[in-house]
């Protein structure tokens, strides 16, 4: 009896340790760049606007107008107004139509 109730826990654990960590992918979103600040960009998709954390990525930035599909992390749980957002892993330029200056 003491068997099957530890096998019943350790399967139990490994079912609810692999929901937690099924958060933990990349998360993609196309769409066209709406507006871009120091450290995040604004992306919409549809009627679906996100606003991304860019702190990570050194390489190329896009500029509003630009059509890009963002990779990004979702954050963990935000309980505040303040919390962090999204966190951008990597970002492809898809169609550069930036806004000239």
């Amino acid at each position: 009896m003491k068997i099957f109730v530890h096998t019943l826990i350790t399967i139990a654990t490994l079912a609810l340790g692999s929901v937690a960590l099924a958060d933990a992918k990349a998360h993609v979103i196309t769409g066209r760049v709406v507006d871009v600040g120091s450290g995040w960009i604004d992306v919409q998709s549809g009627k679906k606007r996100l606003t991304i954390e860019t702190r990570g990525i050194k390489d190329v930035l896009p500029k509003v107008g630009d059509t890009v599909t963002v990779y990004y992390k979702p954050p963990v749980e935000p309980h505040y107004r303040f919390d962090p957002g999204p966190e951008a892993i990597k970002i492809e330029i898809i169609a550069a139509g930036g806004a000239k200056k």
